[in-house]
């Protein structure tokens, strides 16, 4: 009974949220053909025409005048997930198969996608008060298989490639604050005060001394891209009780929050659905938002080698695209692949038309 209590729970709780997938072979970034759109905007669900952005230097007068809300990027969803443990989706395809299908995904070390030219990060963290920690993994018990198993561990990996690569990029890392009741699973404990206080802690410890931090953007002001290589940027990805909570007293927080626009916290939005919300999008990047969105969701675009998703989610300007298919999907027979030419590039949107980047 309680397995199947446990199974139930689960699919409850998946079915309420997106899932995420992405089995990946060992292919660099780099060495892929898809490239940025070439028009600030199209209909989505056309196919784009586009352009290929040699890797060429800055110009010094372009050089100048680049902010990193000028920049696009590609990020990984769910970044420390390893496979489920094999016990669990045995049970699961007892009872839903089309889930197991949607949660066929995987990603290799923190480090590893960074060297592929990731540069936005998420983390999904359990509050552990009397450990004074966090766990990081997917859902409490059945789901914790990671490539970084504690908060600290996952930023030190992260810490120690930046320092090994100092003129990188800024990274985004997100962060879902996991405290959801799942039937027939321990309740995690609830994130409160105490706990955002000891997050950011971490957070400070560990990165401290490389943060851009919210009360640093004013008024949609964002740092040039060369005075922020080698610098993070932190997200808490959350709404309702606990982003009100965080961002009581944001100026003295080291992350950013998903807060809503006209708010003194907002300066980064979480749109994540680039077709439906493509003019939303663009609205918001071009008034110096800068934006996350997704380029695929539940395994449907990489099953179907649908490239539209990701398409609208680049022609949109959103300056971070996340995916679950950094590198191809070839066990689904085909080679649906999010990479840009280089690392970073010029957004579709906001950047000047003489804008070259070196990353």
């Amino acid at each position: 009974m309680r397995i199947l209590l446990l199974i139930c729970g689960y699919i409850t709780l998946l079915g309420c949220q997106p899932s995420q997938q992405g089995g990946q072979s060992q292919r660099s970034l780099e060495s892929g053909a898809h490239q940025q759109q070439s028009s600030v905007k199209q209909a989505p669900g056309k196919e784009a025409q586009r352009e290929h952005l040699a890797p060429t230097e800055l110009s010094g007068s372009t050089l100048a005048g680049i902010r990193i809300n000028q920049i696009q990027f590609v990020g990984s969803h769910n970044s420390y997930k390893q496979a489920m443990p094999n016990g669990f989706i045995k049970q699961l395809m007892q009872v839903n198969p089309a889930l197991v299908e949607s949660l066929e995904y995987q990603h290799v070390p923190l480090a590893q996608q960074l060297d592929l030219g990731i540069r936005k990060l998420e983390l999904d963290v359990f509050y552990v008060a009397d450990e004074s920690q966090f766990l990081v993994g997917h859902v409490q018990q059945i789901d914790m298989n990671s490539n970084c198993a504690t908060l600290r561990i996952c930023l030190n990996q992260v810490r120690a490639w930046s320092q090994n690569n100092p003129t990188h990029g800024p990274l985004w890392i997100s962060f879902n604050a996991k405290d959801g009741y799942i039937l027939g699973l321990p309740s995690p404990e609830a994130f409160t005060p105490e706990a955002f206080a000891l997050m950011d802690s971490v957070v400070e410890e560990v990165l401290g001394d490389k943060l851009i931090r919210p009360q640093e953007i004013i008024d949609l002001q964002w740092p040039l891209l060369e005075e922020a290589r080698g610098k993070f940027i932190l997200i808490l990805d959350e709404g309702g009780t606990k982003r009100d909570m965080y961002y009581d007293g944001w100026q003295q927080r080291p992350m950013f929050t998903n807060a809503p626009e006209g708010h003194p916290a907002a300066a980064i939005m979480i749109v994540n659905e680039p077709v439906e919300q493509f003019d939303e999008i663009q609205r918001l990047v071009a008034a110096g938002y800068m934006v996350r969105t997704r380029a695929d969701a539940d395994t449907r675009e990489a099953r179907e080698n649908d490239t539209s998703r990701r398409d609208a989610a680049f022609a949109s300007g959103a300056q971070a695209v996340s995916t679950d298919y950094y590198l191809p999907a070839t066990h689904f027979g085909n080679d649906y692949q999010v990479i840009l030419p280089k690392a970073v590039i010029c957004n579709p949107v906001t950047a000047p038309a003489d804008c070259r980047v070196s990353e």
